[in-house]
């Protein structure tokens, strides 16, 4: 584990980072399902992309328990759903995938603020005010 001061590492001191788990994914024999983006738990958008590194040869999503549908990881061993429905308040995402015979999951826990405190998007919160939007 590295700790380089302001810019840390695949694995900080405190927590590993989505990039552990995309080259772990990719390049070790250990089983691995892994979302990503979940540091970032706070969400205002109803429908947000899903992201999952795994290994396994299909992953299972699931969000408060209900089945989303099953994604074949690309060869960079991504499963990606582009549009999936949050609920307001807490949600918990979970990826499931067999691999060797055996079941692994994660999950984490993202909550749906749709006013996001100053009642703009995502997308627009992070957006240069400068830039005209296009027509």
């Amino acid at each position: 584990i590295r700790d380089s001061g302001a810019s840390r590492g695949l694995g900080d001191v405190y927590k590993r980072q989505d990039a552990y788990f995309f080259y772990r994914a990719n390049w070790s024999p250990r089983p691995t399902v892994y979302i990503t983006s979940r540091r970032f738990a706070e969400r205002t958008e109803k429908t947000v992309p899903v992201k999952v590194y795994s290994n396994g040869s299909v992953v299972k999503l699931s969000v408060n328990g209900k089945p989303v549908g099953s994604v074949k990881p690309d060869d960079l061993k991504r499963a990606v759903w582009p549009e999936v429905t949050l609920k307001p308040g807490v949600n918990t995402i979970t990826a499931t995938a067999s691999i060797g015979g055996k079941t692994y999951t994660d999950s984490c826990k993202w909550t749906l603020n749709p006013a996001g405190g100053d009642g703009k998007k995502d997308s627009e919160r992070y957006q240069d005010p400068s830039l005209k939007k296009y027509k």
